[in-house]
This record gives C-alpha cells, sequence and structure tokens, in this order.
C-alpha cells in the first residue's frame, strides 16, 4: 500500500516592524544606533528559527508541557526580523525599520502525540493570549492574521509547533511586578502563569 503525505505549507513568522507601524504602544522606541545594533545581531543566524534557539534574550514562560510564551521588546523583534532577511538573502536596512514600543509575544504550541496536524490546528489556532496586572485585563492591541492551507490566524513553523503573535500596549511601570499571563485555547480552557516581565521593555 502506498501512503502519499501531502506536503503542509511552511509560513515563517517575522514581527511586522518594517514600514509603517499600524500600533504604537507606551514603551520606549529604539534609536537608529540600536537599531543597527539589532540588525548585525539577527545577522550572524541563518534563520530566525536559529536565533530564536541560540540568540533568544527575552522572557519565557512555560504554561504546560507544550505550550510556551515568548515574550521581548523591539530589540529582539528587529533581530529575528534581521534573521529572517538573512536567510531570504535581502538586506535589512535601519530606515525600513519603525518601532513599536509595544511588548512583543509568541505562543509556541508544540504537537502532542494525541493528536493529528489538522486537528491541533483546528483547536489551537483559535487560542487568545491576555495579561492580567492587578485588577486589569491586558488583551492584545494585535494579533498577527497569516492564512495557510486549512487554517487562520495560524503560522507553521519548523516540525509540529504552531505559533500565534501578539502584541501589547504596557508601560515599564506596569511590568514593575509580576504579571498574570493567560493563554486560552479554542475549547476554552485557560493554561496560567505568573511570570516576571520587568525590565523586557528596556532597550539599553
Amino acid at each position: 500500500m502506498t501512503v502519499r503525505i501531502k506536503a503542509m505549507p511552511v509560513v515563517f513568522l517575522i514581527p511586522t516592524l518594517i514600514g509603517t507601524a499600524s500600533a504604537w504602544g507606551a514603551g520606549p522606541t529604539l534609536t537608529p544606533e540600536q537599531i543597527q545594533a539589532a540588525i548585525q545581531e539577527g545577522r550572524k543566524y541563518k534563520t530566525a528559527d536559529k536565533f530564536l534557539e541560540k540568540g533568544f534574550k527575552g522572557k519565557q514562560v512555560g504554561l504546560t508541557g507544550n505550550t510556551t510564551v515568548r515574550f521581548f521588546g523591539d530589540w529582539q523583534a528587529v533581530a529575528i526580523e534581521s534573521a529572517t532577511a538573512h536567510q531570504q538573502m535581502r538586506e535589512l536596512k535601519v530606515d525600513e525599520v519603525r518601532t513599536t514600543g509595544l511588548l512583543h509575544a509568541y505562543v509556541e504550541i508544540h504537537a502532542a502525540e494525541t493528536w493529528t496536524f489538522r486537528s491541533g490546528n483546528g483547536k489551537f489556532q483559535r487560542s487568545h493570549l491576555v495579561l492580567t496586572i492587578g485588577e486589569r485585563v491586558i488583551q492584545p492591541v494585535k494579533e498577527t492574521v497569516i492564512k495557510s492551507e486549512g487554517s487562520n490566524k495560524v503560522l507553521v513553523g519548523r516540525g509540529w509547533v504552531i505559533t500565534l503573535a501578539f502584541d501589547f500596549d504596557v508601560l515599564p511601570e506596569d511590568l514593575r511586578n509580576p504579571v498574570e499571563v493567560i493563554v486560552i485555547d479554542g475549547d476554552g480552557h485557560k493554561h496560567q502563569k505568573k511570570a516576571d516581565l520587568k525590565g523586557i521593555l528596556n532597550t539599553d
């Protein structure tokens, strides 16, 4: 018997920092010199995945055995974008980058052996991320919406990983104390954990 496996398209995850930003945050933005330094750092890596694996200096919060949230500021976002440009053999220039001052987050959901790609994709692509600071529930100001085969609002990374991107408008002062990180999956189940994000928006 011959089994044919249909290839799934791969869409690479990159921050939206090129051109005019659609959302601006209360956090500090980068100077041209800081942008150039971030671009140079990203160029050291062949792909964005390699940067996230070996060069990432944001905060990682493990919510479950297969769900991790990465938080980072604009400097790391520019470096990720630069690594993507390196992979694509194109040059990322300082004047192409418009930093936003937003808090960026990637929700990475690694496939469990108990679900197929399509069924897992359908469940987890509807996941949502919020932060709670005291009594306030902070909703994202932006979610990356990219379509791939049979999916919406999902990017397919290497292997069996679903990655969703969110941006939050928060002040550095909002992050002085631990915040509650909550991911609600497509079935309405909440996965949450306190996280220390102090200093993550710093640009120095």
